[in-house]
């Protein structure tokens, strides 16, 4: 882990808070394809993942037959919510806030479980990681919305698709224990690099409105694990758009699993069988550089 450059950047971003605004979708590198992007988030590893809608919208991942992980920040003070997936929706009949939740995405905890109305079948639930090594490993980050380039940032034309990007999980956002961030390096620029190293992956990408509450997977051997809630970007540049060098923030799975684990077996025994074997409006916050 390069504590300095990360703790630094941390730093910086913190110092200066100034807006929340909703996120939908993800942006992608301007020299590779869409298609691909595509092509990533259509894999059946994150068939899991669909769109939620609650006092905001945003997007969720089945982790139970009958539960929907998300982000808390997309409730609002709503009573219920919608989640849909392969085409067909599901209400809510109830939804429960990480008890640890206060309102800022910088003290993580940003995490709200759904129960649906009716179990969904047809989709295995996505498997939540249990460990606590993801640093240093590549996640792919799942959600649906708006779309564009590192260089031109979202466009709001764009976007009502699954898409999916990779990025090396190498930063945080001063919380390490709750909060992890990978940052949208340039392939033009090794210059603009936030976290960790300065060459990007193939597939990289960041977070933009409609990703709140989606996913992060990391792969161990032919598995993919969810390890992160979507939960808000960062950005030094002075547009909060999903360009080159912003940077992806999800909560820790990890950081969860004791509240998931009790809420999920107390409510619903039956699916916690099936749980345990098994996560924009997206926060938008402005930075700069201190």
């Amino acid at each position: 882990m390069n504590v300095s450059k990360s703790s630094l950047l941390a730093v910086a971003w913190l110092f200066v808070f100034v807006s929340f605004q909703p996120v939908n979708g993800v942006t992608i590198r301007d020299d590779q394809p869409d298609s691909d992007y595509l092509a990533l988030g259509a894999l059946s590893d994150f068939s899991a993942v669909g769109t939620f809608v609650g006092g905001l919208t945003g997007s969720g991942t089945l982790i139970a037959p009958d539960w929907v992980l998300t982000a808390a920040h997309l409730i609002l003070g709503a009573s219920s919510g919608t989640f849909t997936i392969n085409g067909s929706s599901y209400t809510s009949t109830k939804i429960i806030t990480d008890p640890a939740w206060n309102g800022n995405v910088y003290s993580g905890n940003d995490f709200a479980l759904v129960h649906l109305s009716s179990p969904i079948a047809a989709i295995p639930p996505a498997m939540l990681y249990t460990g606590t090594s993801e640093f240093g490993q590549v996640g792919t980050f799942v959600g649906n919305g708006f779309t564009g380039t590192g260089l031109t940032g979202f466009n709001t034309a764009l976007g009502n698709q699954k898409r999916a990007f990779q990025n090396m999980i190498d930063g945080d956002f001063g919380l390490p224990l709750l909060v992890y961030a990978a940052d949208f390096d340039n392939p033009h620029d090794t210059n603009a690099s936030g976290f960790g190293s300065v060459f990007p992956l193939t597939l990289e990408g960041c977070v933009t409105p409609g990703d709140s509450g989606g996913a992060v997977f990391i792969q161990q051997g032919s598995q993919y694990y969810l390890e992160g809630v979507i939960s808000t970007v960062g950005y030094l540049d002075g547009s909060p758009n999903g360009s080159y060098s912003d940077a992806s923030g999800f909560g820790r799975i990890s950081a969860a699993l004791p509240w998931i684990n009790s809420t999920v077996s107390v409510s619903e025994p039956s699916s916690y069988a099936l749980f345990i074997t098994s996560g924009v409006a997206l926060i938008f916050f402005n930075r700069r550089k201190n």
